[in-house]
């Protein structure tokens, strides 16, 4: 397995190998089986996954977040901001 990834590396960080001579004799220069290289020279990426037997499936679970219990503290706080954000609308409609 290291050796394809090794080999996939070296593909992605060597532009040379974007010439399908060079491509071709990178892959039948690697240590890897026929088949893989098969599925390279072919760019059957189908075959490439079922012979590295891999699942491309990618999921994400998101989970809502629990409300927190509002503490004294922290009421106190909201009723000063509310009360800073009521002076403000008062200020900004006076200046209008």
């Amino acid at each position: 397995m290291s050796n394809i990834i090794q080999l996939l590396e070296r593909m992605g960080q060597d532009a040379s190998l974007q010439i399908e001579t060079n491509f071709e004799q990178a892959i039948a220069e690697s240590a890897l089986t026929e088949s893989l290289k098969q599925a390279l020279i072919n760019r059957d990426d189908i075959s490439l996954k079922r012979e590295l037997d891999i699942c491309p499936d990618i999921y994400c679970v998101f989970a809502p977040a629990e409300d927190e219990e509002p503490t004294e503290e922290s009421t106190e706080k909201d009723d000063s901001e509310a009360s800073n954000i009521e002076t403000l609308n008062n200020n900004v409609a006076k200046c209008a």
